[in-house]
């Protein structure tokens, strides 16, 4: 096997061990499953449960102020039934902005208002005439079934459910009496002119502080009356229906100080899922590529006969290099291979990276193969006779009189500097002029071999050729 085909699946065999070996997988596919999923909200039951969502205040409404919006006053009355059936609507129209800025003189997106002994909360998207319209609280609860907070522990996910929403609902009640402790007349910024005016300035500031906190921290809890999705097993849920009497697909039930409104429904999914057999098989495979690789290159470290261009530890830091080079191409093959065979998702996740990457890797991994052969694998024999040059692919014989003279020739690759492709100086070859055309060999990478080989020359070539030998040496 010639230096360059050892080279070759060399380099194969050992990026693609690395690649399976150090490369990042997902080692799972997107599989789909349909199971049941469940959705609760909330209405709170008291004054200081609701307060958790209404952190700015409460307005009144009154049948006066829903003359013109005939849309909001039938969601109003649809949300005001009884039983519960829902505890939002969605709106679409309605003239929202003459109510909001009109009739209730408010501003902002979300504000909460009471209408007719029940507490709703309305939140208005701005870039069109659209919102929503939740019931947060109403002050007489519904005949619905009730669980005692002492059979929570039976159902862990509602338990941590209530326990969040409690947590933050304490929080509320905390800022509450904090803020009706508030003295009268607390100076504004502008105003401080005594260390007492400062201290109540200070303590406003401090509660400000704490609504956002409590704002952004209990978002999800501070929105208990919107449906969201939670994390109860569907096993958990239907035990919890079975022991209140009610249905899975819609229940509403009643947990301390709040009314919990909760449904399911059969979800399709896609949903992730491990490939066993990757996980152990990438490193068996890692450990055969590694096997032939190792063979593949065992023999082309030999040393050469006559002067190496290049040293044999040389070769093996130049050919580690190339390797990792192109591992990242082998990885890139590995994972195109996966995914469109075995639909594994992409750890890489940039499909076009990934493509062309895939793509290039054999050819780049034969081209840096070819470039390595020619410069680890030349070496050159002074004889009396002439010179007996040795490449990858076998030898050549140049005798003295075939030989006209010697010189040098730079040979250049492009490189990208600021969006403009310049060439730049790979190497100096030595050039050696025959009758039947020219020779080349690769520069060594140490002037010490370039000495040795060029006195070797000089001291067994021809008096004819001597100027030129001179020449390169001071050149080279």
């Amino acid at each position: 096997m010639n230096p360059y085909t050892g080279r070759l699946l060399g380099y194969v065999c050992l990026s693609l061990f690395l690649a399976f070996v150090a490369g990042p997988y997902t080692g799972q596919k997107m599989v789909s499953k349909t199971e049941p999923v469940v959705y609760l909200s909330a209405v709170a039951l008291s004054t200081s449960a609701q307060r958790l969502a209404c952190l700015e205040g409460i307005k009144s409404v009154s049948e006066k102020d829903l003359t013109s919006f005939p849309k909001i006053r039938k969601a109003l009355s649809f949300l005001s039934r009884s039983p519960i059936e829902t505890n939002q609507v969605s709106l679409y129209g309605g003239n929202l902005e003459a109510f909001i800025k009109g009739a209730l003189g408010q501003s902002q997106r979300e504000f909460c208002f009471e209408y007719n002994e029940r507490t709703f909360k309305l939140v208005w998207l701005i870039i069109r005439d659209m919102g929503s319209l939740y019931l947060v609280s109403l002050n007489e609860p519904p005949s619905v079934p009730s669980l005692a907070k002492s059979d929570l522990s039976k159902y862990p996910e509602m338990a941590a459910y209530m326990r969040d929403l409690e947590g933050a609902a304490q929080e509320a009640r905390e800022l509450h009496r904090e803020d009706k402790t508030e003295p009268t007349g607390s100076p504004s910024g502008g105003s401080v002119k005594t260390l007492d005016d400062a201290t109540k300035l200070f303590e406003q500031i401090k509660r400000q502080v704490k609504r956002r906190r409590l704002a952004s921290r209990n978002v999800k809890q501070a929105s208990f009356y919107r449906s969201e999705r939670i994390q109860m097993g569907w096993d958990e849920w239907a035990d919890l229906n079975k022991t209140l009497g009610t249905s899975p697909e819609k229940a509403v039930f009643r947990i301390g100080d709040y009314l919990i409104i909760g449904f399911s429904e059969e979800l399709a999914e896609r949903v992730p899922t491990d490939i066993q057999w990757f996980r152990i098989s990438r490193y068996l495979f890692g450990a055969i590529f590694l096997f032939f690789g190792l063979y593949a290159m065992w023999g082309i470290y030999k040393k050469r006969p006559g002067i190496n261009l290049n040293p044999g530890w040389a070769a093996i830091i130049g050919d580690g290099i190339f390797i990792l080079f192109v591992g990242f191409g082998a990885y890139c093959l590995i994972e195109y291979g996966m995914g469109k065979y075995f639909a594994m998702t992409s750890f890489l996740g940039d499909e076009v990276v990934r493509s062309i990457c895939s793509i290039a890797y054999l050819p780049v991994t034969a081209f840096c193969a070819l470039f390595a052969a020619n410069q680890f694998n030349q070496s050159v024999e002074v004889e009396n006779e002439g010179l007996r040059l040795h490449y990858p692919d076998g030898s050549k014989v140049l005798a003295w009189q075939d030989i006209q003279g010697f010189d040098l020739k730079e040979s250049y690759t492009v490189v990208g500097r600021g969006g403009i492709m310049l060439p730049r100086k790979l190497q100096t070859k030595l050039i050696i002029q025959t009758t039947g055309g020219m020779t080349s060999l690769v520069e060594p990478g140490f002037k010490e071999t370039k000495r040795k080989l060029i006195s070797t020359i000089k001291d067994k070539a021809p008096e004819r050729l001597q100027s030129d030998l001179e020449k390169v040496t001071e050149e080279w």
